[in-house]
């Protein structure tokens, strides 16, 4: 079990806001099944009941992370996700301690773990820190945005907006600094333009609901409450969820200078988001050998090419890419380059419109080898090589890997044997049987 010391950071004294610096955190994913290796029970996701929590599930909530935090110059790169088969974690999270000593923590990046249960509701954070817990059934409510960006919220370091609503440290309704009873700098969730609040209010067609009976601890009714704060508890939905300024001011602050030294560590570049999140070899369509196993299959090697694979996210343009591959791609796709040899240009509207940056493709001229079953085959047998008197002989998938093939041969007969792999090599060889 790995044992990480946190540091607690004072704000440097000579601390100033920076309005404009965009910030590039790491997140990596990790889901938990039970012991069978399927979920415990089955969620939809995108409308679709599932039984598996994969790629697409993972990617589509990352889309909107990044939707919600963007436009805050804040963004997520993605490091990839992992699978745990473990019961008793995914059916109690047994308080975060198993998820630790499981080693599934990655702590150069923000850690969002997908359970049965948590011990905390359906969803919670680390307020300031580098984790929160989603119970599958919580990603596949309508309400998905929302948790995501309430339990991001508390990561950034906001409170709930109706922070100590209900005893004497509440936070007081009015809005003037110059009242005695102003204290929305000091009480409550400490941001100014979330409006003093309780645990739940009233909304009509996205109206607050003035009711002078709902009062804060000194008796003044609470006024201009918008509904949909991420860091509140309702669920309107409809009327947009968002965050204040303030709230993202506090946000930012936080990343610019966070409570605690391990969080530096998620940090990332610009540059990496414009880099592809997985890049995959795989073969061309140059054949350069195939080589029979003499066991059913083949060693078939191709030209190499290189699969780039960009995150789900942004609206991409490509740019010197082969004809054949993408020349953008919106926040819904997963774009990947696969044809391109040579190096390519990435731009991100949302990081800036006007950057290019380059992806460098190595050109490995190295041949790319996989093993491939033989799925079908022919056998021409003849008495002279050149003769029009000959016999041809289909063979199944059962034949071809037929390892007496050669032994049933007639003897003093040429023959050409044909094997034909799944991808379409084609092995050939010509024999004498004496």
């Amino acid at each position: 079990m790995k044992i990480q010391i946190f540091t607690i950071l004072p704000p440097p004294s000579n601390f100033v806001y920076d309005a404009d610096r965009q910030y590039i955190v790491n997140v990596k994913f990790h889901v938990v099944y039970d012991n069978t290796g399927f979920l415990p029970n089955s969620i939809n996701i995108n409308g679709q009941p599932v039984n598996q929590f994969g790629e697409n599930e993972i990617m589509e909530i990352l889309k909107q992370l990044n939707v919600t935090s963007n436009s805050y110059n804040t963004f997520f790169k993605f490091k990839g996700f992992d699978i745990t088969n473990n019961s008793w974690v995914t059916n109690g999270e047994q308080n975060g301690t198993i998820i630790s000593s499981l080693g599934l923590h990655d702590y150069n990046a923000y850690n969002i773990y997908f359970v049965n249960y948590t011990h905390i509701g359906h969803a919670y954070a680390m307020h300031g820190n580098t984790k929160a817990v989603f119970s599958f059934h919580t990603m596949s409510d309508v309400n998905r945005l929302q948790v995501l960006g309430h339990e991001l919220g508390h990561c950034f370091d906001l409170l709930h907006v109706f922070t100590n609503f209900n005893n004497s440290e509440c936070e007081h309704v009015t809005r003037n600094p110059l009242d005695a009873e102003y204290n929305a700098n000091v009480a409550g969730d400490l941001i100014h333009d979330t409006p003093a609040q309780s645990f739940q209010s009233w909304f009509n067609n996205c109206e607050y609901i003035y009711n002078q009976t709902s009062t804060d601890c000194t008796g003044e009714p609470y006024i201009d409450i918008l509904p949909a704060n991420y860091l509140g508890y309702d669920t309107h939905s409809t009327c947009g969820f968002h965050f204040t300024p303030g709230q993202a001011v506090r946000m930012r602050t936080y990343l610019q200078s966070p409570l605690m030294a391990h969080v530096l560590q998620t940090y990332n570049t610009i540059e990496s988001l414009y880099e592809p999140f997985e890049t995959i070899p795989f073969g061309g369509n140059i054949i350069r050998s195939v080589i029979d196993n003499n066991d059913g299959t083949a060693e078939v090697c191709r030209n190499m090419l290189i699969k780039h694979r960009f995150q789900k996210s942004f609206d991409y343009v490509f740019t010197n890419v082969n004809q054949s591959d993408l020349s953008a791609a919106t926040i819904n796709d997963l774009p990947e380059i696969i044809n391109t040899t040579y190096t390519f240009g990435v731009q991100i509207n949302q990081v800036n419109p006007e950057t290019l940056n380059e992806v460098f493709v190595d050109c490995n001229r190295e041949p790319f080898c996989q093993t491939e079953d033989f799925i079908k085959g022919s056998i021409i047998s003849t008495k002279v090589l050149g003769s029009m008197n000959l016999t041809l002989e289909e063979l199944n998938q059962i034949q071809v890997k037929d390892p007496d093939l050669y032994e049933n041969l007639m003897k003093e007969y040429y023959h050409i044997i044909r094997k034909e792999t799944e991808s379409g090599a084609m092995k050939q060889t010509t024999i004498y049987k004496y």
